[in-house]
């Protein structure tokens, strides 16, 4: 019989949790305490933790970090209230297999068991489910990720709590979501866009790349060519992206800008194979400045190119993948700040 060990300071919750467990056929064991779970765990192991974040003394996040370093076959599932969502999202890595929102009921709790269950015997040895189960997990991450912006107060509240999740996916994503959002606010403003397009643009830059949470990361962090069915992969970052931002209020501008930031102004662009002005003009502005950016900061496959440089490739692209009057625009703004 496998073993689970529930977590939680809550007298009320903790029988009842571990009462579930029981009738879904897991042996229970039960800790009031992170200290205590690790007394525990040290004497009788378990095949899976659910671990409560929010408990006196230390927390279910330094526990999750120590069971990780003693016990690495034992599976982690986070629980926690959306009020603890910057808690939250620190937990939300690779070596956490689910996240239980609460109030969560048996059904939620037994889907997550079987997914922990799943992740501890990929963690003995067996290869083929621990491939299948990435895929899983990385979908469980996005919907906790969407599930948690959509609790923030504030527009800048969600989006903030979405890079905080992509950062954790890819190290240098906030940054570069910051300074791509600056150059495309520039360049907006030198079209004069109105305040509601910028608006839009802000938070579709900001956001632009969101979808790379659902992306494997030995595709994002390969130091070579990504192959042609990694490439498919790739490209569904966009919907990922839009299918995340769309659930947000007030943020539906700022989703389809996210959907049609990889379009290309001849129509050569994914996903849609939009062209022209059917490009959401916040998009057209998002292309360049995330063009310029990425060339001008180092990847995993090449190194940084020359402002110079970057902008003589935009302007060899102005026509087919960008916008001319963007284009043009970018390199105004660029001319204005190095003056």
């Amino acid at each position: 019989m496998h073993s689970v060990l529930v977590v939680d300071d809550d007298i009320s919750l903790r029988p009842m949790l571990a009462a579930w467990v029981n009738r879904f056929g897991y042996c229970a064991y039960e800790a009031d305490s992170a200290e205590a779970a690790l007394e525990h765990l040290d004497e009788t192991p378990a095949d899976v933790a659910l671990c409560d974040v929010n408990m006196p003394g230390q927390n279910g996040v330094w526990l999750a970090a120590r069971i990780r370093e003693r016990y690495p076959t034992t599976a982690v599932i986070m629980s926690t209230s959306v009020d603890d969502a910057d808690v939250a999202v620190s937990t939300l890595s690779n070596d956490v297999v689910d996240y239980l929102l609460k109030p969560f009921d048996s059904t939620r709790l037994r889907e997550a068991l079987a997914l922990g269950l799943d992740w501890h015997r990929a963690s003995v040895g067996d290869a083929e489910l621990h491939c299948a189960l990435q895929a899983k997990m990385r979908t469980r991450r996005a919907a906790v990720a969407a599930t948690l912006a959509g609790a923030q107060t504030t527009a800048y509240a969600a989006a903030d709590s979405l890079l905080a999740m992509l950062q954790m996916h890819e190290k240098d994503g906030r940054r570069h979501s910051t300074r791509v959002t600056g150059l495309a606010i520039a360049v907006a403003d030198e079209l004069g866009c109105s305040n509601e397009e910028v608006d839009g643009l802000e938070f579709g830059a900001m956001l632009h790349d969101v979808g790379k949470i659902d992306m494997p990361s030995e595709i994002l962090c390969k130091p070579a060519p990504l192959t042609d069915a990694e490439w498919d992969v790739m490209r569904t970052h966009p919907q990922v992206g839009y299918d995340l931002v769309r659930k947000l209020p007030r943020l539906e501008r700022a989703a389809e800008i996210v959907l049609a930031h990889h379009e290309a102004f001849d129509g050569s662009g994914y996903p849609n194979r939009l062209k022209g002005t059917d490009i959401p003009l916040g998009a057209r502005i998002l292309t360049i400045a995330d063009s310029y950016d990425s060339m001008t900061h180092p990847h995993t496959q090449r190194p940084a190119m020359p402002p110079a440089m970057a902008v003589a490739e935009i302007e060899r692209c102005s026509g087919s993948q960008f916008d001319p009057d963007a284009a043009a625009a970018l390199g105004r703004v660029l001319v204005r700040a190095a003056a």
